[in-house]
């Protein structure tokens, strides 16, 4: 994508031509304008930005305590504010 921005094609044409390499769709039009966006404002760091929840540390002993104590899956989820 970063190839396709330097030569200074539309984000449909550089959805056509990396996906015309793979032989498949790899590259979405929303994706390619979201890194085009990204390399407009002069950022051009290749790497992800994070997703997901963030990660929580939970001290493992005081988990033990109270898994031990019987609680429900859905009470220490929400008290650690963590998933299931």
């Amino acid at each position: 994508m970063k190839y396709e921005f330097h030569r200074g094609i539309t984000t449909r044409q550089a959805v056509a031509n990396i996906n015309s390499v793979f032989s498949i769709q790899v590259a979405t039009n929303a994706t390619v304008a979201r890194w085009f966006k990204k390399f407009r404002s002069g950022d051009f760091d290749l790497s992800n930005e994070p997703h997901g929840r963030p990660k929580t540390h939970i001290d493992n002993d005081v988990l033990k305590t109270t898994v031990i104590s019987s609680q429900s899956a859905r009470q220490l989820s929400l008290m650690y504010n963590v998933s299931k």
